[in-house]
């Protein structure tokens, strides 16, 4: 009876407050910036903004939800849909001739609750310590719909809510990135939630019944028939700091866990069981309420995952409290990360 109390609670204080979307601030969010920098933004469903967006979605309602807003949905429902998947296919043939003759690719997936001036900043900073070079390497600053709150309420609600939007994101936002790359090395660097976008890209999420039916219904994607990930001879590294992922995302729906392209060699993630936000489901009331975040706290669950995989490295970052992509990255550690994979100056 006391359990029910809190829950009620929960959802009355989740129900309350609100989150909006993570929408760009530019007319032309993707956009190219020479040298050698991509930018490269969607929405909820993983579709890419086009230009003057504004003039033809307007703007995303105050209080975020996963039914209202998304190009898709406003784009069929109102007759521009082709000029939309125009749009898309126009700007990731660019992308694929951009990068046709590079040789590394490095792609930077923030995590929830981020707004682009925020995870732009930590992008520039990671990229700060990076030995790039500026004809053979390409950047891509990779922006999703995690949502954005400043309600510490509001933020509780943002974990539940942006959990299946990490997924979209995934599937057919940066996969149709890296669908349009070719022999190349990719390094996907991720924090937090974004951990889950990367898992997403490589191999369709499991969605639940419920967001399947709003996607399809609501959104008008067709969630069951998405392209998968395109074997072009690629070298895929994944970078996961602080990755707020559990066993449940590597499983499929029957329980097995998921094989992955060959083209994956490597996952490196932090463990850091000081992590305060990565623990949050770890006891009391609220150990059920949220998405799994293990992965990245607890060494017992790694070790788990890993023995499915011989792919998987940690660096421990136990010590440090904070679940900041700022505070990752200027800590020392991050450094020693990409030195292993000779991206450090």
């Amino acid at each position: 009876m006391k359990n029910w109390f809190y829950y009620t609670i929960i959802i009355v204080v989740l129900s309350a407050c609100s989150a909006m979307h993570n929408v760009p601030s530019s007319q032309v969010p993707n956009n190219f910036i020479n040298p050698n920098i991509t930018s490269a933004y969607v929405d909820q469903n993983g579709n890419f903004y086009p230009n003057q967006w504004e003039n033809k979605f307007g703007q995303a309602p105050k209080k975020a939800t996963r039914k209202e807003y998304s190009l898709m949905k406003i784009a069929t429902e109102n007759g521009f849909q082709q000029d939309l998947i125009s749009f898309e296919n126009t700007q990731l043939k660019a992308f694929a001739n951009r990068v046709k003759n590079k040789k590394r690719v490095i792609i930077f997936i923030h995590g929830i609750n981020n707004d682009y001036m925020s995870s732009l900043k930590n992008y520039n900073k990671a990229r700060n310590f990076m030995d790039l070079n500026k004809t053979t390497d390409e950047v891509v600053n990779f922006y999703w719909d995690g949502l954005v709150t400043n309600n510490i309420f509001g933020a509780a609600k943002v974990w539940v809510s942006a959990t299946t939007n990490s997924q979209l994101a995934g599937e057919y936002g940066l996969r149709r990135i890296l669908n349009s790359i070719s022999n190349k090395e990719i390094y996907l660097i991720s924090h937090s939630r974004g951990a889950a976008v990367v898992l997403s890209a490589l191999r369709n999420p499991e969605l639940k019944y419920v967001e399947k039916r709003i996607a399809e219904n609501f959104h008008h994607i067709d969630v069951e028939n998405a392209a998968p990930l395109a074997e072009n001879s690629n070298k895929i590294y994944s970078i996961m700091i602080a990755p707020a992922i559990g066993v449940k995302d590597f499983k499929t729906e029957e329980g097995n866990f998921k094989e992955f392209s060959k083209q994956l060699k490597m996952i490196h993630s932090t463990i850091n069981e000081t992590d305060f936000i990565l623990g949050k489901g770890k006891t009391g009331i609220l150990a059920s309420s949220f998405t799994s975040t293990d992965f990245g706290f607890d060494p017992k669950t790694h070790q788990e995952i890993a023995t499915q995989y011989n792919l998987c490295e940690t660096t421990d970052f136990t010590g440090q409290k904070s679940h900041d992509f700022k505070d990752y990255i200027v800590n020392p550690k991050f450094k020693e990360i990409l030195k292993k994979f000779k991206l450090s100056k």
